[in-house]
């Protein structure tokens, strides 16, 4: 039994110093090949203001409302895009205005309607800032911008109403709602 101990004691040294050196060594390849792909990405964002959902037109006359904000980001470097604004839900109306909703009382010699310019201010030093009382577009995006990528079309901005200065007695009293389409076009 002593023999077989002295024997095997030895040997497992052997395979225990043997098996260190051989993974101490290098792998048997040295290069390595990774290969990905970049999906083209476009995003626009429009994120609305919670506060232009319940404000006091009457205490806003002349000042600029936060509407929203939007973003765009795109890195396909052939795209082009142009922001088309329109007046009311359907893009439809004449002209950017509040309007009284229905059901609220109008009574006879109050008016109903307020108009309102809407400013589209872009956030990025070379991008256009448009501003109408109807209809209107822009051109988005503005290319080495972001991160200094030629190739990334970038833009960011706010979307502002102006409040023009009314006269308060003139109007009906009442919940009044406006509506702002935006829609991406690609150019």
């Amino acid at each position: 039994m002593k023999f077989r101990l002295k024997l095997i004691l030895p040997i497992l040294c052997f395979l225990l110093v043997e098996g260190a050196v051989l993974s101490a060594t290098p792998l048997p390849f040295t290069n390595v090949r990774v290969e990905g792909r970049m999906p083209i990405t476009e995003i626009f964002r429009v994120e609305q203001n919670d506060a232009a959902l319940d404000f006091n037109l009457s205490a806003s006359r002349n000042s600029i409302i936060r509407v929203g904000s939007y973003t765009l980001i795109s890195n396909n470097s052939i795209s082009k895009f142009r922001l088309a604004i329109r007046p009311g839900e359907d893009g439809n109306q004449e002209r950017f205005a509040f309007v009284l909703d229905e059901g609220e009382p109008l009574p006879q010699g109050q008016e109903s309607v307020i108009p309102f310019t809407v400013h589209v201010s872009s956030n990025i030093a070379r991008a256009v800032s448009v501003a109408g009382q109807q209809a209107m577009e822009k051109d988005l995006g503005v290319r080495g911008v972001y991160g200094n990528n030629d190739t990334i079309l970038y833009e960011t901005g706010d979307i502002l109403a102006e409040i023009p200065d009314f006269n308060p007695d003139l109007y009906a009293t009442g919940w009044y709602s406006a509506a702002i389409q935006l829609s991406i076009e690609v150019i």
